[in-house]
């Protein structure tokens, strides 16, 4: 049976380049996708942030947030536009560009950017459905699990169906949330020097407003072209970027907004440590009220989980040796475990909260080690990947037992994920997509320029950098800075490769 548009059949299509008989759609279907992606519990929590955390005046974080989803964005809609013209998910387009084996890493990382959100996401969902239900965590946790897994296990069609139904849904539900907190908010609520991460004044706190906006809009760069690349190879390059544009920016600079508003409605509360259905809870005084606020959470969750779990599987089907050699999946996996062994030293010698023994450093770094080099070696169906991702995501969703350190690791992983996916999407962008005439890839050369100009630029809780030391005031500007130095890298290589055809 062919696949088409046909929502009832399991996708039977992978990582190769979709035929034209079976591309369908409309540019303007990427608009209701990425609304119903981003309407939702992350986002509303990434807002918080900006106040509770960065301790930014509530006009101030709308200003950063405003600038941060603008760029962010405007960088998604750019590679949804590689969907169309190469009829491969992201991650693919991305091995074009870099090379095979160079790009196993930011496949591999994708990937793992896809467990966390997906287990991050379902952690604030199975709170939801805890509370509506006075279930406990566990069964909670795991119903949410089970939704999310059969959707995906439909895969594209399925997804885009789900997301058109609950978009409407979900702005049902945060009108309501919007309503009940704006009649609370104080607008005029200044800067916060006694905020967690409060530094460097107001125009420092804007700063730390645009690029924890940036990073959430980033975070989906590896995937973007996942969702458009069953659309005609000949659809509207302008119409994919301002239907994705609009349906990411919309909602999340909107909800973002809110959940800044939402730390000046409740006043004496710890939001830092708070989860979206604790601040439901106190938002609303009506029962009914918060069983709705609190499914609103529970379809937000589905709405982006679905979209995290489906990418992820992707990005580890990239991520596989086509090749079979044993010593590429330990080497990539030595190095992931080496890398990750190194951050938590990093770590903890600036953040209190993540000082771990290092025997548990150490268990960490084995753990990504081993599940990296078993993905590189390794590979499976889509709709089988889609069930070991989710079991993966859902083993980390069990930190959910702890809500405490939820936030604070949230954080953490928002900032860090944009620290390689800044750099990437710029060198990528610059590139076109398109493979490199080098015998090293320009748009590796730029990816890793990228990387190593935003280092001293860093000014987040695991790490900072010598530069962001010395001037605090200028926020952490390390996404952009690593933007604009990967693109500018790559685009010199990809203009010089494009001279040398002609």
């Amino acid at each position: 049976m062919s696949y088409g548009a046909n929502v009832a059949v399991v996708e039977p299509h992978g990582i190769e380049r979709i035929d034209e008989s079976e591309r369908h759609g409309n540019p303007r279907d990427l608009f209701s996708l990425w609304f119903a992606a981003n309407a939702e519990t992350a986002t509303f929590a990434t807002g918080i942030l900006t106040v509770a955390l960065f301790g930014t005046s509530f006009w101030g974080a709308v200003v950063g947030i405003v600038i941060g989803n603008l760029a962010g964005y405007a960088v998604l809609g750019f590679l949804a536009q590689m969907g169309p013209r190469f009829g491969r998910p992201q991650m693919m387009v991305s091995r074009q560009a870099l090379g095979t084996d160079a790009n196993v890493f930011p496949a591999v990382l994708a990937f793992l950017a896809g467990v966390g959100w997906f287990a991050i996401d379902t952690i604030f969902g199975a709170f939801a459905l805890q509370a509506l239900l006075h279930l406990q965590y566990v069964p909670a946790l795991l119903i949410v699990l089970a939704i999310e897994i059969v959707i995906v296990i439909y895969g594209y069609n399925m997804i885009h169906l789900f997301e058109k139904v609950a978009g409407v849904a979900l702005t049902v539900g945060f009108i309501a949330i919007a309503i009940a907190c704006f009649q609370r908010a104080n607008p005029g609520a200044p800067f916060d020097a006694h905020a967690p991460l409060a530094s460097g004044g107001e125009v420092a706190g804007i700063v730390f407003s645009a690029a924890i906006a940036f990073s959430y809009a980033i975070g989906w760069a590896p995937c973007a072209a996942d969702y458009s690349r069953y659309l005609p190879a000949d659809s509207d390059k302008r119409a994919v970027w301002w239907w994705t544009f609009l349906g990411g920016g919309v909602p999340s600079t909107a909800l973002e907004i809110l959940g800044a508003a939402a730390v000046t409605a409740i006043v004496g509360t710890d939001l830092v440590a708070a989860t979206p259905s604790d601040i439901i809870q106190k938002l609303f005084a009506s029962n009914w009220l918060v069983a709705l606020g609190l499914l609103t959470v529970l379809l937000g969750t589905l709405s982006a989980n679905c979209l995290n779990l489906y990418s992820g599987s992707l990005a580890s089907l990239v991520a596989w040796d086509g090749r079979r050699r044993p010593w590429f999946a330990i080497l990539v996996g030595a190095a992931f475990a080496l890398g990750t062994f190194v951050m938590l030293a990093v770590a903890g010698q600036t953040d209190p909260g993540a000082r771990f023994a290092p025997l548990v450093s150490g268990a960490c770094a084995l753990g990504v080690g081993l599940v990296t080099g078993l993905v590189v070696r390794y590979t499976l169906a889509r709709w089988q990947a889609a069930i070991v991702v989710g079991a993966l995501g859902g083993l980390l969703s069990l930190a959910g037992l702890y809500p405490g350190e939820v936030a604070r690791e949230y954080t953490s992983f928002l900032l860090l994920l944009s620290s390689w996916a800044t750099p990437w999407a710029g060198a990528v962008i610059a590139a076109g997509g398109m493979p490199s005439s080098r015998r090293v890839s320009g748009t590796l050369i730029g990816w890793i320029a990228g990387l190593i100009a935003a280092l001293p630029f860093y000014q987040q809780p695991w790490y900072v950098g010598p530069l962001a030391a010395h001037y605090p005031g200028l926020g952490d500007v390390s996404y952009f800075v690593g933007f604009a130095v990967a693109f500018a890298v790559a685009r010199i290589f990809a203009l010089q490769s494009l001279q040398l055809r002609h």
